[in-house]
């Protein structure tokens, strides 16, 4: 629900943006991401094309349009992380508060038309989720690189960068396939945690030297 404390036009924007957001993913997960265009989005939404393409830049972005906060979540686990907090602690709780959002989600068909379940079944998604993923580990890795109890190598940091982000990349991948198949995400989930866990526990070592 948007704050009625905000300026009338922001909220205007705010409805306006999750009204587009919700044509999509409604489409999405009836026709698949492929079958869709922009138009369709548009008249659904009742909007002009041109008026998404003011709040989303490409039509993968009405599917990656959480790209910037789940940069910004990663990159907390490093730089917001609490003085004397090990680096494995952190990252264990991010997962699993992680995990707990995806749990709440509503299921049913409308989870066809989420990011997990669509990079699972279309090509062209599943290419800017992985340049995005590419992204994420550089920005990560530099962050390890600014923030470390002691000083970290440019490739070092890029393979700790690139083993906390394949936590996460794994629990959207076991989510998606859950959906695509119709298999219980809570069961899934339920598992994650423990996989969570044991991953995080073998690379506490290199993860706490940080």
């Amino acid at each position: 629900m948007v704050s009625s404390e905000l300026p009338l036009r922001l909220r205007k924007k705010i409805r306006t943006r999750q009204q587009i957001a919700d044509a999509a993913a409604r489409l999405f997960a009836a026709r698949g991401y492929d079958a869709v265009t922009v138009a369709d989005v548009a008249g659904l939404a009742e909007v002009s094309e041109q008026t998404v393409y003011n709040f989303f830049s490409s039509k993968e972005q009405l599917v990656l349009d959480e790209d910037a906060a789940f940069e910004a979540r990663l990159l907390a686990l490093v730089r917001e992380r609490a003085p004397g907090t090990p680096l494995d602690e952190c990252v264990q709780d991010g997962a699993h508060r992680f995990l707990d959002e995806l749990e709440r989600r509503p299921a049913g068909a409308g989870a066809a038309g989420s990011l997990p379940c669509l990079i699972q079944v279309s090509p062209t998604l599943r290419r800017a989720w992985l340049e995005a993923l590419d992204r994420y580990a550089g920005s990560l890795a530099l962050a390890l690189g600014e923030c470390g109890a002691r000083a970290v190598s440019p490739p070092v940091a890029r393979v700790l960068a690139a083993a906390i982000l394949a936590v996460f990349a794994m629990i959207v991948d076991e989510v998606g396939r859950a959906m695509k198949s119709g298999g219980s995400v809570r069961s899934v989930i339920k598992k994650l945690r423990g996989q969570v866990d044991d991953a995080l526990e073998r690379l506490a070592p290199a993860l706490r030297s940080l």
